[in-house]
This record gives C-alpha cells, sequence and structure tokens, in this order.
C-alpha cells in the first residue's frame, strides 16, 4: 500500500467479507476512476453466491475485476512507526523491512504484512507509517473459508484503516472507534498529536464489568506511555467516531467517566468506507499487501489454467461446429446433387422422346411434302401441256427432281420448248414450284412420223425442321 499511485485499470471490484450476520460479496464499479457500490448481496451458503460474479474469465483480459476480501479488524496488530521521509516506496518498504522483526509481535516467518502512510500536518522530517501485521496462520485460515464460496482474492484488506485515513484531524485528540457490535468488545485508539498520528492501540473490552471504567483505564496508561515517550504534550481530548446507534449505546456508559465528556464525529457510511477501501486497493503497490505470495501464484496460475482450458474447450467447440457444418453442407450438396441427377435423367429421357417424335414429325411432314409436290408436279403439266403434245410419263427422282417423257408430231417440236418455258414460271401459291428446269431434249422417231422429248426438273423443297 504506498502512496505510489497510478492510474487504475480495474473496471470493476468485488469486495467479500463475513460479517457476524453471514458473509456479503458486494460490487464497486470502478469506470472511470469513479468508485460506486452498485449492488450488495447476503449470502446464505456457499452454493448462493453466482460463478460469474466472482468467477475470472476471458473477460478478465477486456474488463479486468479486482476481488477483495475484508479481513476483520480484531484479527490484526496495528502499529504506528515514524520513519525518515523519502520520496521513494521502495525505500520506504526497505525501511519498514529493516525494523520488521523489531517491530511484529510474531517471528517474521510466520506473518504477512502491508503498511500504509499516514497524512501529517506542518512541516516535518519525518513520515508515519501505519503498520498492518496478521498472523499467516490466520490468513491462511481466511482464505481458506473464501475459497470454500469460490472467491480467490486478489487483495486482503482492512476497512478500518480507510476509515481512519478519512478523517481530518486538525488539533491533538483521541479518536476511539468501537465495534458496531450491540456488546462492546473492542475498540481502536488512534492519538493524534503534533499534526501526526503518533499511536494506535486495540482495547478488548471485558463482557463482564462497565465498558466504560475499564476504556478508560486502557487510555489512562496509554496517555501514560505517551508522556514517557515524549509525544504527548498535553491533557487528550476524546471523540468517538462511529454511527448513530453505536454512539447512542456508549453515550449512556461514557457519561460522567471522561472529563471532558467526549464528542461525536459521524463515521464513513457503508457505501462510502467500501468506496474509499476499493479505491486504495486499486491504487496500492503490488508489493505490499496481506496477501501471501504463494496464495497470489496460485491464484493466477489457476486463472491462466481457466483461460487454457476454456480455450481449448473454444477451439474443440469451434472444430465440432465446423465438421458439423461441414457435414450439413456435404450433406446437402449431396441431396442438391441427386436431385441434379434425378432431373438430368428426366430431362434426358424428354429429349430423347422429344428428338423420336421430332424425327417422326419430320418423316410424316417430309411425306406430306412429297405428296404435294407430286400434285403440284401433276397439276403443273397437265395445266401447261400443250393439246398437241402427249405426256408419256412422270418420273420422282428420290422426291428432288422431276423428268417427264412425251411424243408429239414433228410440226409440235416448239411446243416442247413452250412446254418446258411454262413450268420454269410455274408457281403455287406464290412460291415457284421448280428451282431450276433444264433445257428439253428432243429426238425423231424412226419413220420420222412423230418426235420423242424429255427434260428435267429440280423440284424446290421446304426445309423441314
Amino acid at each position: 500500500m504506498g502512496k505510489s499511485v497510478a492510474k487504475p485499470r480495474w473496471q470493476a471490484c468485488n469486495i467479500f467479507g463475513l460479517e457476524p450476520a453471514g458473509p456479503k460479496l458486494w460490487q464497486v464499479n470502478a469506470a472511470g476512476g469513479r468508485f460506486t457500490v452498485a449492488h450488495d448481496e447476503a449470502l446464505l451458503a456457499p452454493a448462493a453466491i453466482q460463478p460469474k460474479l466472482i468467477v475470472k474469465d476471458w473477460n478478465e483480459l477486456v474488463r479486468p475485476r479486482l476481488n477483495i476480501a475484508l479481513l476483520p479488524p480484531s484479527q490484526v496488530f496495528i502499529r504506528v512507526v515514524q520513519l525518515p521521509k523519502v520520496e521513494d516506496f521502495e525505500e520506504t518498504l526497505s525501511m519498514l523491512e529493516f525494523q520488521l522483526e523489531k517491530l511484529s509481535p510474531l517471528p517474521v516467518a510466520q506473518i504477512v504484512w502491508t503498511f500504509e502512510l499516514a497524512p501529517s500536518r506542518g512541516l516535518s522530517e519525518t513520515q508515519t507509517a501505519v503498520l498492518v501485521v496478521v498472523s499467516r496462520q490466520i490468513v491462511e485460515e481466511f482464505l481458506g473459508k473464501l475459497e470454500g464460496f469460490g472467491y480467490l482474492a486478489d487483495r486482503i484488506e482492512v476497512p478500518f484503516i480507510d476509515q481512519l485515513l478519512a478523517l481530518e484531524v486538525s488539533r491533538d485528540s483521541v479518536l476511539l472507534f468501537p465495534s458496531a457490535a450491540e456488546t462492546p468488545s473492542l475498540l481502536w485508539a488512534a492519538w493524534w498529536y503534533g499534526g501526526s498520528l503518533q499511536n494506535i492501540a486495540l482495547i478488548h473490552l471485558p463482557s463482564d464489568g462497565h465498558p466504560a471504567e475499564v476504556l478508560k483505564a486502557q487510555l489512562g496508561q496509554i496517555a501514560w506511555a505517551g508522556e514517557l515517550e515524549g509525544w504527548l504534550t498535553s491533557p487528550p481530548r476524546f471523540y468517538m467516531v462511529a454511527d448513530e446507534a453505536t454512539w447512542a449505546r456508549w453515550q449512556e456508559w461514557l457519561k460522567d467517566h471522561f472529563d471532558p465528556p467526549v464528542e461525536y464525529v459521524p463515521s464513513a457510511t457503508p457505501s462510502n468506507l467500501l468506496s474509499m477501501t476499493a479505491k486504495r486497493a486499486v491504487q496500492s503497490s503490488s508489493k505490499a499487501g496481506l496477501l501471501p505470495l504463494d496464495f497470489k501464484n496460485r491464484y493466477r496460475q489457476q486463472f491462466i489454467d481457466r483461460l487454457w482450458m476454456q480455450g481449448l474447450f473454444g477451439v474443440l467447440a469451434l472444430y465440432l461446429l465446423g465438421l458439423l457444418a461441414y457435414f450439413g453442407i456435404v450433406a446437402f450438396k449431396g441431396y442438391q446433387q441427386d436431385g441434379l441427377q434425378a432431373a438430368e435423367i428426366g430431362q434426358g429421357n424428354a429429349y430423347t422422346n422429344a428428338v423420336r417424335l421430332h424425327d417422326q414429325v419430320k418423316v410424316l411432314q417430309e411425306q406430306v411434302n412429297l405428296q404435294f409436290a407430286a400434285l403440284n408436279c401433276y397439276l403443273m403439266a397437265s395445266t401447261n401441256l400443250p393439246t398437241d403434245l402427249n405426256l408419256e410419263s412422270l418420273n420422282f427422282d428420290r422426291g428432288t427432281r422431276l423428268t417427264l417423257y412425251g411424243n408429239g408430231g414433228p410440226e409440235a417440236a416448239p411446243r416442247v420448248f413452250d412446254f418446258n418455258a411454262a413450268l420454269k414460271q410455274s408457281k403455287v401459291g406464290g412460291q415457284p414450284v421448280f428451282k431450276s428446269v433444264e433445257g428439253p431434249t428432243i429426238n425423231l422417231k424412226p419413220g420420222g412420223a412423230q418426235i420423242s422429248w424429255n427434260f428435267s426438273c429440280e423440284l424446290r423443297r421446304p426445309e423441314v425442321e
């Protein structure tokens, strides 16, 4: 916990505390450097907590959350240490480590510790450090209880430190911080003299006897020690920092026991106190804290392992999803292919039938055309044949060529040419009947009494599609 303040990177804080009424979880929104309590939830059992609220996953890489655990103040040892004023946090840490064996109530190997610098008034060559020491066994048992809820803490904090440092002390005084329990059990006393915090003492109050009398006796012993050390230079004035309900109980107990009477100072509300704790936690140095290093490393490794496992499961799920998509696409394409093949077979059969029908129609049309061509030839030949010529025969050659044979008297030879010319000009329906007509061949029969003639005509055939 030093004064080396860095810009917070945390987006939210979870604060978990084992309250006398039961465990409780608070959520503090830390976005934009403004710390506000967004949600609080009392937990009846370990299973009641929602894992998504406290378990860290891939979202931590984008919106990191700080898990804070609140250690009860009755389990900590707090001591005020005056050190030479330095600007370097590392140097302050080294000075405390050098004196730790003398300052700690337990062997150094059996504790965890941290510190916070307290503000001072006026010009001074010293700085005041509030040393917090906790038994390692207590911390391990506390973390074990948190792990039972699935809560892995990033930091362990003592909210009393924030309540103490939040007060602006402008005169020599003694601040009393009683517990909120209906039966008084303990009370913190902070002594501010000479503009600096001089002493912090935890006073245990017995269940039997008058609490004010025990408190006055304990404070008198501390005052006597302060006089011997030289920092208590005037009679102390006492102020009690508490909520209204706690002050109302203590006001009856303190009546007629202190002169001048103990004055009342309102304490920070629970929401404000949690906000201050969260703010100090995100701004504190990672090198000073009550969370043991081996627990911190183990929690960090568990977080990394969880990310690896989630990543592997994600890749596996993506791979399986890809396989399902692949097989689905293959099955769909196979179904499409089967449909196309069936359609192709159907179209092939239809095409074959269509070609066969087309050929049949074409044959029938050819036959019809030949019939009409033959009739047209008969019609043209009979219509244009001169009366003095005789037509002996009409021959069709493959339906494309017509050959006419005939006879007549010698004097009818010019009529053959007229007949040939008439066939060249013959038309049916406005279309020529013949594509071409060859010239006639005329021969004189033996005896000279008759002639024979013949010529060929190429028919104009329409294309059949």
